[in-house]
């Protein structure tokens, strides 16, 4: 159709007559006489319009993905300042933690001798006097990216959590082709328990599964259309993933080949050229996990995990996390002990639980897509019978259900929820062909109803024992004073000795370069007489969360933050003070007897070694003993030196002052226990003071708590300043 727009003379032709020039709304400006433009007014387009159009955009796919990654980021992000703002009590955060930290600061690893003993690291190695982490460093360099970017670390796992979603709906997309399908499984990894609790922790296990739901997508969309772009991105996830978790990047990419291949198995002469470019965009990836490796081990195929202790690793047999950690032999009856538990357990994460997995199973048999629906089964599977074989699935057993839930096995999750996606989607349309009086919206809406009924009841639980967590670690913060005087070091005595600060204090955490106001440091015992030596114009503190009042009463106040002073000289004197405890009740005099009451009167003790000092002592008095450097030279002395090249005492060791209103069963002992070490001039070092230590009559005993019982009386940490006094001072010879 042409127009003659000819200057001075009328339109002529099919323009007078055709609508589709005539009509101002689809041709705009008219052509009028003399060829000038008549600028026709725009209809204005109804209110009804315009939010039909809103409602139309809302419902495309793209949208509903991006708000419901957006939900899951958002609601990563409240979670993570919330409920979980210092982790789940899982020591494994503070590693992964340090180990951003050390990336921000450009390290690597850390200098041996600066962290040996009283700093090293909880999951760490030593190779050629240098301290690795355990972990591969890509999830902890998302984390530190985070906080290079936002001032905080919490965006890396609310950013894979947003992630984890849209690679569902990717990967569900490019298997059955279906929107609905895709949606679904997005909405149901989005709602799962178990993917809300772990996109809100600094743990690897959710940024690991996330990353490998997209590369699988990226992949599959790659080798079936020969895109180079997501073939290059499918790549680089995997490289990415291998960095992180690398046997679950070998799990889920098994799968992938394996259903690439069938796919293109009228022309496979096309994968290999397709699949190098998902070669490039891995090697990066991998050229800087083997670089990392050789740096961190000495070998490019040695990975941390196992350089640190050869005993961590998959198989049967003696396994240990650390060589400073007992082992214990994982047997294949543990194995299927620990997978029988975790099959049990599972369904209880996903939204909808069993009601998920009967939705799952309906998908694995519904038509057409086979091939698709065994790669998802299959990616389940190998997950499942992989990591049977690691010991780490028996240890995490307890945490099952109400704590970290089966956090080993996060990139099987995803495929389970695909097919119940898809089984969900059959059986929408199979209702369309049944007569029924029930309308299919209804039906849905009561099923959705129900999966959200399964899963309510059990988060309970799960949010009590978090709750207690928090608890725990207000109560260790409310220990410690908001302001200390000067750079404090803070000696940390849990109930169960550790040479590590985060065992069991996670929320504890050192600076790479120990440089922060506040340095903490782990008791290791009386070598800990060396720290004002090893960290000079540090303020002192001891922090004892498991020290009890009076463990004669059931429930007692429990903790201590305590001032530590240094002690130095060649010849201290210990001025000890007793103050007898009151005696018990007349009603409680009057009871039988259950034990044999004590025997042979009170008595008061200063022991170093194998030397002992005891006499009987007078209630309020000052008694005085004297330590010195050489040989003991009076019946109130102990020496630390030798007597003619004869003797001696090994130091670092513990000076133990004790008091016991007996011996035998009957009798109540406290003792006060101060580290000692000898300085390179050869002077003492006390730290002072020391651990107090009870221990309760038998009868007492067996009502104070478990074993207290037995024909061993345990020690109980305990403050014992209440009748035991002991003063530490220098004295010239």
């Amino acid at each position: 159709m042409t127009v003659d727009t000819t200057v001075g003379e009328p339109a002529t032709g099919p323009v007078a007559t055709d609508p589709a020039v005539t009509d101002p709304a689809v041709t705009g400006p008219a052509v009028g006489r003399a060829g000038r433009l008549r600028l026709s007014p725009i209809p204005a387009v109804p209110r009804e319009s315009r939010i039909l159009r809103i409602a139309g955009a809302a419902r495309s796919p793209a949208v509903v993905v991006t708000l419901l990654a957006l939900c899951s980021f958002a609601v990563s992000l409240v979670l993570q300042t919330t409920l979980f703002r210092d982790g789940t009590g899982d020591a494994d955060e503070a590693a992964y933690v340090l180990q951003a930290r050390m990336l921000l600061q450009g390290r690597l690893t850390l200098d041996a001798s600066s962290v040996e003993p009283f700093f090293r690291p909880w999951l760490t190695g030593v190779h050629d006097g240098r301290v690795f982490t355990k972990y591969l460093p890509g999830w902890p360099a998302a984390l530190a990216l985070s906080q290079a970017l936002f001032g905080t670390m919490v965006v890396a796992p609310a950013a894979m959590a947003a992630a984890w979603v849209a690679g569902t709906y990717r990967l569900a997309r490019e298997l059955f082709g279906e929107v609905r399908t895709a949606l679904t499984a997005a909405a149901g990894v989005a709602l799962s328990p178990l993917v809300i609790l772990h996109t809100a922790l600094p743990l690897a296990y959710a940024a690991c599964a996330a990353t490998l739901v997209f590369a699988s997508a990226e992949l599959l969309r790659g080798l079936r259309t020969g895109a180079r772009s997501a073939l290059f991105l499918g790549g680089a996830a995997v490289g990415f993933a291998l960095l992180i978790r690398p046997f679950d990047a070998v799990l889920v990419v098994l799968p992938v080949a394996v259903l690439a291949g069938v796919r293109a198995r009228r022309e496979l002469r096309v994968l290999p050229r397709r699949a190098l470019w998902a070669v490039l965009g891995a090697l990066p990836m991998v050229a800087v996990f083997l670089a990392y490796c050789w740096h961190v081990t000495g070998s490019p195929l040695r990975m941390p995990l196992s350089a640190s202790d050869p005993l961590d690793r998959f198989g049967f047999g003696p396994r240990r996390i650390l060589p400073s950690e007992s082992s214990f032999m994982f047997t294949r009856r543990l194995a299927l002990e620990a997978l029988g538990d975790t099959l049990a357990a599972a369904p209880s994460w996903f939204f909808g639980g069993m009601g998920l997995i009967v939705l799952a199973a309906v998908g694995l048999f519904a038509p057409r897509r086979r091939p698709e629906r065994i790669m998802l089964l299959a990616t389940t599977g190998v997950v499942l019978l992989g990591y049977a074989f690691w010991w780490g699935s028996a240890f995490a057993m307890p945490g099952l259900r109400n704590g970290l839930g089966p956090h080993y096995h996060l990139a099987a999750f995803t495929p389970v929820v695909i097919l119940a996606a898809d089984g969900a989607r059959w059986l929408w349309s199979a209702l369309a062909r049944v007569p029924t009086r029930i309308a299919r919206p209804g039906l849905a809406v009561a099923a959705g109803i129900g999966l959200v009924a399964i899963t309510l009841p059990t988060l309970p639980a799960r949010i009590d024992v978090q709750q207690g967590v928090n608890a725990g670690n207000a109560f260790l913060e409310s220990m410690i004073p908001d302001q200390l005087d000067g750079p404090a070091l803070i000696v940390l005595s849990p109930p169960v000795p550790s040479r590590y600060t985060q065992i069991p204090y996670h929320t504890l955490r050192n600076s790479p370069d120990l440089d922060g106001p506040v340095v903490y440091a782990a008791d290791i015992g009386p070598r800990i007489a060396e720290l004002p030596d090893r960290m000079p114009g540090r303020t002192i503190y001891r922090l004892r969360p498991g020290e009890v009042w009076d463990p004669a009463v059931p429930g007692g106040f429990r903790g201590a933050f305590v001032p530590l002073r240094q002690v130095i000289g060649t010849r201290i004197e210990i001025q000890v003070t007793v103050q007898p405890p009151p005696p018990p009740p007349p009603q409680q005099q009057q009871q039988p007897l259950t034990t044999p009451p004590a025997a042979g009167g009170s008595l008061l003790y200063v022991r170093l070694g194998d030397q002992q000092r005891v006499l009987r002592p007078a209630d309020g008095r000052r008694h005085t003993f004297v330590l010195t450097t050489g040989p003991a030279a009076g019946p109130d002395e102990l020496g630390t030196g030798t007597a003619n090249g004869v003797g001696g005492i090994a130091l670092p060791a513990d000076l133990i002052v004790g008091y016991a209103t007996g011996t035998g069963p009957g009798a109540a002992v406290w003792e006060e226990r101060i580290p000692l070490a000898r300085r390179a001039g050869g002077d003492l070092s006390l730290l002072a003071p020391g651990l107090g230590w009870r221990r309760l009559p038998a009868d007492e005993g067996a009502a104070a708590g478990p074993g207290a019982d037995q024909d061993v009386w345990p020690w109980i940490s305990a403050a014992t300043q209440s009748v035991l006094q002991v003063d530490l001072a220098p004295t010239r010879p």
